[in-house]
């Protein structure tokens, strides 16, 4: 029988979108042996465990199972740390405090090509972060033909209007020359109800 979303070939349906996790982990505890005998004695010495660090990590992922998988890939890198003797404390989302308004947004990346590995700074203009790295993975496929995988998202930051690239300056207006959007098909409403019909012995011209 074929599962909730699965295909008949037997792949998987990708999840679209992408989610902002804040993803915080650390190394297990280690256990305390106890000897019998000494505890029996009154001559054991009580030791406090130690407390292990904490590692915080912001993760694009499209559902919680990914951003897990991330997290342990990335920390295992970094630290000697792997998922066997390790644990995930929580996995909270991070949303958009403005998602209404639109920002610029600037990406240090890191990628791995079929030459090797180039560092990357990109500028994106969008209302939500996520929307921001769904367009920056886009273009490094197309561009760089880059996989998801090969990409590192290494810090991300909110640029304002003066401080953005030659590319995005076209993008954002002035009070002098503001942007200028074409109209696109622009049906023409009649003067009056009486003259209002469902069809038109001609057809109208909707661009100008």
């Amino acid at each position: 029988k074929r599962r909730e979303g699965q295909f008949a070939d037997g792949a998987w349906r990708a999840e679209m979108g992408y989610h902002h996790y804040e993803v915080i982990g650390r190394r297990k505890p280690k256990e305390i042996k106890v000897d019998l005998e000494l505890e029996l004695k009154g001559e054991l010495k009580k030791e406090e465990p130690e407390e292990p660090k904490i590692y915080r990590m912001k993760i694009f992922a499209p559902n919680t199972v990914v951003a897990r998988s991330r997290y342990w890939y990335f920390l295992s890198k970094l630290k000697k740390i792997k998922r066997a003797n390790g644990e995930i404390i929580v996995i909270n989302e991070i949303f958009e405090k403005q998602p209404n308004q639109i920002k610029n947004f600037g990406m240090w990346l890191r990628y791995d090509s079929r030459s090797g590995t180039h560092n990357m700074y990109k500028e994106f203009r969008d209302t939500h972060l996520t929307g921001a790295v769904e367009k920056m993975y886009a273009e490094l496929a197309s561009r760089h033909r880059c996989r998801k995988s090969s990409i590192q998202i290494i810090k991300t930051c909110v640029v304002d209007d003066k401080s953005v690239t030659d590319r995005l300056k076209p993008y954002i207006g002035t009070k002098n020359t503001p942007t200028e959007f074409a109209l696109l098909h622009r049906i023409a409403r009649p003067s009056s109800k009486s003259n209002k019909t469902v069809y038109k012995a001609k057809r109208p011209c909707t661009f100008f």
